[in-house]
């Protein structure tokens, strides 16, 4: 049977600073929760005990396990998005640039993304409608509007060919590289190896961009 939108909406929305600490308490707990022992484990009653609250309250704001996952899942990914822009502003601001700029911006996500590791773990892998919460399906277009504006605040220090295609290739096959360095990382390569690493192609791809569009012409 197909999933009703409502399903993974919350019945309503707390205004007070008392309902959204309580709203906030039992997001946190599902996120130990899943961090600790995976989707399967949340359950309505666990969630409430865990956060300290009577399964009562629990459901004057959420209809179901599912609605609770996905508000908890949807703040996670609008605090990584929040300071990916951050993060952005901050490298734009620095000196050497490009250089000093990707390694600062590169760094910042990555210890965003594992920060929230255990949790973007069990989404990723369990989460069986996790393409179906707004902030999933709209994080792409939120980094790459991110990503547009540092392109256009960078343009005198960076060229690329098709400018356009050419910044939405190579953040697409960053961001994937991030996301493997904080969530999948092998043990015989360090963090530090790979961000540097990371850092070094970037720049090999930004520095070749002007020859190639030499070559065109």
């Amino acid at each position: 049977m197909a999933r009703q939108a409502t399903d993974l909406q919350l019945k309503k929305h707390p205004k007070q600073a008392r309902s959204r600490a309580t709203v906030d308490a039992l997001c946190d707990a599902a996120a130990r929760l899943m961090e600790e022992e995976g989707y399967a484990a949340v359950t309505t009653n666990r969630v409430a005990e865990r956060a300290g609250v009577g399964v009562g309250s629990l459901y004057e704001y959420f209809p179901n396990k599912q609605s609770i996952v996905a508000a908890t899942l949807a703040a996670a990914l609008r605090e990584i998005v929040a300071e990916v822009g951050r993060s952005l502003h901050e490298a734009l601001a620095l000196p050497d640039q490009p250089r000093a700029g990707i390694d600062h911006w590169i760094r910042t996500i990555i210890a965003a993304l594992e920060a929230r590791a255990g949790l973007l773990r069990v989404a990723l892998s369990e989460v069986p409608f996790l393409g179906e919460i707004p902030e999933a399906r709209g994080l792409s277009q939120s980094l790459e509007q991110i990503v547009r504006k540092g392109r256009d605040k960078s343009a005198a220090v960076v060229r690329l060919y098709d400018t356009e295609a050419s910044a939405w290739l190579l953040t697409s096959m960053v961001w994937t590289a991030m996301q493997q360095i904080a969530l999948h990382r092998p043990d015989h390569l360090s963090r530090e190896r790979l961000v540097e690493a990371l850092v070094e192609t970037v720049l090999r791809q930004l520095y070749e961009a002007p020859g190639l569009a030499k070559m065109r012409e």
